[in-house]
């Protein structure tokens, strides 16, 4: 490993001080969008320009580059929130539907998905409305939660959790 590592030490080192006022470096993508860098240039590649500087009287500050940063896109920071039903609010319904309104801001992109999420089990079908309409819910205790998604299903905001207790009205026999 060491010898190794020596020869790849040398090897560049070699490199560098051989072709160090012009270094020719090309880019090119393959089939899958991967970008491929090489010293000799191949179909449809680009020729970049590095500029070496043999002044290092001064120490550089370290910075870190994301190679990614300009191909994604700035997540705008949504605040959802749940107002109906209201925190502990009490939904009266027969037949367990339960109409969920929500406020999204800002504005919600058009690439961007909401998602209405029942007891952690149950995910209502992606959508851009922000409102749900749940049908079949039983009585008791729920919670519910508005998640945002981006166009690769990555979870980019969430609500705060909404409990609130679904009702059914009963005849009781008399006796």
């Amino acid at each position: 490993m060491n010898k190794l590592m020596l020869f790849f030490v040398l090897l560049c080192t070699t490199a560098f001080c051989t072709n160090a006022f012009a270094q020719q470096v090309y880019v090119s993508v393959d089939k899958n969008g991967v970008p491929l860098y090489s010293d000799k240039a191949v179909a449809g590649s680009k020729k970049l320009e590095l500029k070496v500087s043999l002044q290092s009287q001064q120490p550089q500050q370290a910075t870190q580059i994301d190679p990614l940063a300009s191909l994604t896109e700035e997540v705008p920071l949504y605040q959802l929130t749940i107002l109906a039903p209201a925190q502990e609010d009490s939904v009266i319904s027969n037949q367990g539907e339960v109409v969920v309104q929500s406020d999204v801001s800002p504005e919600l992109a058009d690439h961007h998905k909401l998602r209405l999420v029942l007891d952690n089990s149950h995910y209502s079908p992606l959508q851009q409305s922000s409102n749900f309409r749940l049908l079949g819910v039983e009585r008791g205790e729920h919670q519910l939660r508005l998640q945002a998604l981006d166009q690769n299903g990555k979870l980019i905001a969430e609500s705060p959790v909404t409990t609130f207790y679904l009702r059914k009205t009963t005849i009781a026999t008399p006796k």
